[in-house]
C-alpha cells in the first residue's frame, strides 16, 4: 500500500478536480524464493512491523536492520517490495512453485495469497481473482508486488513517509499515519474552485494551482509546496484542495488528526474591497467521506459553482467543513510570505470502500487576489 498515497501523482487526480490518486501511491512486497534470513544488526521496531526506503538496499523489522539484493522501487506509479522480507517480518510464509513460476503466501488472518510472476492477477483464499495496479517482478532473484493491493490482501496497513520516501508497513490496521511534504510531486492532491459563475471570465478571476518552490527566501531551491490562488469577483469564493485517502476499514469509525503548515503574506488590520486581505479570507478544513467536488447549481436566475458538501459560508463553518482561522501572518512588521501552522481533529466514519478525503480550503470575503502555499500535511487516524 503507499498512499501515492496514489502518491500526489499527475494533474489527473491532481488537476483541478481532482486525482492525484489526495490517492496514496503504494508500495509493497517483495519476494524471493531464496532470500535467507540475513544476520540482524541492532534491535528495531515491534514485531509486526516491516520498513523500507525507496532504492535502499536494507530494511527494517523487529530483529533489526537487514540487507535486500534489490531495493523497492516504483513502477508506473506504484511502489514495489520484496514479498519474502515483508512476510518474514510479519509472520506470514511463503511456498514456491518453479513449475508455475508463483508464490502462496500464507498467514492465519488471511489464509492463502497466490501470486504469479509477470502477471498483474493476485487469487485470494477463496480463489478470487484480485486485479494488481502493477504486475508482479522477480529482480535479482527476489519477488517484488505492489505494496497497497497485497498489503490490503495480507490485512496490513501501510504508512507512506513522503520526506524519507519510507514505507512502514504494520499488522495493526488500527492506526494510519500519512505524510506528504510536496518535494517530489504533487502526490494525489488536486484542486478546485466553488462559489462562483459557471460562465466567469478565467482571465479575472485569476484561478491557480500547482507545485512551487516557497516562497521563503532566495536561497530556497529544494522546498515546494502546493499554491493556491484567485481573485474574488463574486463577492464570495471558496479555493480548496483535497485528496483522497484508502486503506481504512469500512464503515469504521476513525478519530481523524489532520496538521498542516499555510504561507501567507496578508498583514493583520490590513483593508480592502469588500474586507480585509487578511481576516477576511478564513482557513476551513474537513475529513469527509465522499469526495468534496463543486456542482452546478441555480442562483437567482444564473447558474454557479457550489460545493456537494456543508462548508458554511466565508467567515462561517459548515456541518461538514471547520474554520480554523484567517490567513493573517505571525508577525506584520516582517515583510514576505510567513508559515502558519494549523490544526484540524474530526470523527469521521470510513465509507464502504475504505475511503476519506482530506479538503484544505480558504473562504474569501475580500474582494481582491488571494496567494497562498500549503505544505507539510500530516495525518493521524486511529479506529475507534
Amino acid at each position: 500500500m503507499i498512499i501515492r498515497l496514489e502518491s500526489m501523482t499527475t494533474k489527473d487526480g491532481v488537476r483541478i478536480y481532482m486525482n492525484k490518486k489526495l490517492a496514496l501511491c503504494a508500495v509493497l512486497l517483495a519476494a524471493t524464493t531464496s532470500i535467507a534470513h540475513l544476520p540482524q544488526t541492532h534491535a528495531a521496531s515491534a514485531p509486526g512491523m516491516v520498513q523500507f526506503v525507496i532504492n535502499k538496499t536494507t530494511y527494517t523489522n523487529h530483529t533489526g536492520q537487514h540487507t535486500l539484493s534489490a531495493a523497492p522501487f516504483e513502477q508506473q506509479g506504484n511502489t514495489m517490495v520484496p514479498l519474502r522480507a515483508v512476510a518474514d517480518s510479519l509472520g506470514a510464509s511463503i511456498k514456491w512453485d518453479e513449475a508455475t513460476q508463483s508464490a502462496t503466501l500464507s498467514g492465519q488472518s488471511f489464509g492463502k495469497i497466490r501470486l504469479i510472476v509477470n502477471s498483474s492477477i493476485a487469487f485470494n483464499a477463496k480463489g478470487e481473482k484480485i486485479k494488481l495496479p502493477a504486475t508482479v517482478k522477480v529482480v535479482r532473484g527476489t519477488l517484488f508486488v505492489p505494496v497497497r493491493s497485497v498489503s490490503e490482501l495480507m490485512g496490513a496497513q501501510v504508512n507512506w513517509t513522503a520526506s524519507t520516501r519510507t514505507i512502514t508497513i504494520t499488522s495493526d490496521r488500527n492506526t494510519i499515519q500519512i505524510g506528504y511534504n510536496f518535494n517530489k510531486s504533487e502526490e494525489g492532491w488536486k484542486a478546485g474552485f466553488a462559489d462562483l459563475p459557471v460562465d466567469y471570465n478565467p482571465d479575472i478571476y485569476e484561478l491557480g494551482y500547482g507545485r512551487e518552490i516557497l516562497p521563503v527566501g532566495k536561497d530556497n531551491k529544494t522546498n515546494y509546496g502546493l499554491k493556491l490562488k484567485g481573485h474574488n469577483r463574486s463577492d464570495d469564493l471558496f479555493m480548496f484542495l483535497s485528496r483522497k485517502v484508502d486503506g481504512f476499514v469500512p464503515n469504521t469509525i476513525y478519530q481523524v488528526k489532520m496538521s498542516f503548515a499555510m504561507y501567507t503574506k496578508e498583514k493583520e488590520g490590513s483593508l480592502g474591497i469588500g474586507g480585509s486581505p487578511a481576516s477576511a479570507v478564513i482557513v476551513k478544513a474537513g475529513i469527509l467521506n465522499k469526495e468534496p467536488v463543486p456542482i452546478v447549481v441555480s442562483d437567482g436566475g444564473s447558474r454557479y459553482y457550489r460545493m456537494n458538501i456543508d462548508k458554511g459560508n466565508q467567515s462561517a463553518g459548515g456541518s461538514d467543513v471547520k474554520k480554523l482561522g484567517n490567513i493573517a501572518k505571525p508577525d506584520s512588521s516582517q515583510d514576505g510570505y510567513q508559515r502558519v501552522n494549523m490544526e484540524y481533529n474530526a470523527k469521521v466514519k470510513a465509507n464502504a470502500k475504505g475511503e476519506l478525503f482530506l479538503l484544505i480550503g480558504v473562504d474569501s470575503g475580500f474582494e481582491g487576489l488571494t496567494t497562498l502555499y500549503f505544505d507539510d500535511v500530516n495525518v493521524t487516524a486511529k479506529r475507534q
